[in-house]
């Protein structure tokens, strides 16, 4: 019991890390300069920080919430990233345990939440993120098939008949791309201007992550929280209807939400009907 705990804490720390340089990514492929970007949280200067206060939570703290150079006000989303990330590392440990799903969630959720913060702050889904997490999408899902692996997320179909196709996982998830892409085309065609390009691909990358049906276990979560989280905005006064609401965000949450409850969820539902 103590030596599980002290490996969490490690996976705090890690992840805590982790989200650290994540919230540098996602400031340095949306910047004109990346290579000096890379070196600094602020969006206001292009000086390097000290190595200080480059150090996740501590140099938040340290700074004042200010840029130690310009003094610019810092977001409070690097903290929030970098202690989110922290205790997602060490949820998924606590879960998985020194497993290949351990690797593949973390890295997994690293891109939706590089791409959680760039949409956010920059209305910005980046193709430099979403094609190469693509490419390793599907790396993953041919090894996966390759040695007869099931991920714990992967929903499984009866092995007779048609739908045991769909146990081919490369297939699978080559289908759960297919089929997010298709749906946030169609939806994007019809209500014009509600959601971007970026949003199209992410959806793709999404399905080809958790494979089919999935996919629409995710969809479904990020449209009703988007829609959820933007009814209560505009009620609120916050938003008027003529502002954007960034949509990547609601489906990368829903996207590392559906990894880890999509299949309950949708077990749950195919019992009621």
């Amino acid at each position: 019991m103590t030596s599980n705990l002290l490996v969490a804490l490690i996976f705090i720390v890690f992840g805590v890390i982790i989200g650290g340089l994540l919230n540098l990514v996602a400031k340095a492929i949306s910047f004109t300069e990346p290579r000096t970007a890379f070196f600094s949280p602020c969006h206001d200067c292009s000086r390097s920080w000290q190595f200080k206060y480059l150090i996740p939570v501590i140099g938040y703290i340290l700074s004042g919430r200010h840029c130690p150079y310009c003094q610019a006000s810092l977001p409070v989303r690097i903290i929030l990233v970098e202690i989110f990330t922290g205790l997602l590392f060490a949820f998924i440990y606590w879960r998985y345990g020194f497993t290949w799903e351990l690797a593949m969630l973390v890295f997994y959720s690293s891109v939706f939440i590089v791409l959680l913060v760039t949409d956010i702050e920059q209305m910005l889904l980046p193709n430099i993120i979403t094609y190469p997490a693509m490419i390793i999408a599907l790396v993953i899902a041919l090894l996966i098939t390759l040695f007869n692996y099931v991920p714990s997320w992967a929903f499984v179909f009866p092995p007779t008949g048609f739908l045991g196709i769909l146990n081919n996982y490369l297939f699978n998830s080559v289908l759960g791309g297919v089929t997010g892409f298709i749906l946030l085309l169609v939806v994007a065609l019809i209500f014009r201007g509600g959601m971007g390009g970026g949003d199209i691909k992410l959806a793709g990358l999404m399905g080809m992550v958790m494979g089919f049906p999935l996919i629409l276990v995710a969809l479904f979560l990020g449209i009703m929280g988007g829609g959820l989280i933007a009814a209560f905005l505009l009620i609120a006064r916050l938003k008027g209807r003529k502002e954007t609401i960034p949509f990547g965000p609601f489906l990368c949450l829903a996207s590392i939400a559906a990894l880890f409850w999509g299949k309950d969820l949708l077990i749950w539902y195919l019992r009621l009907i």
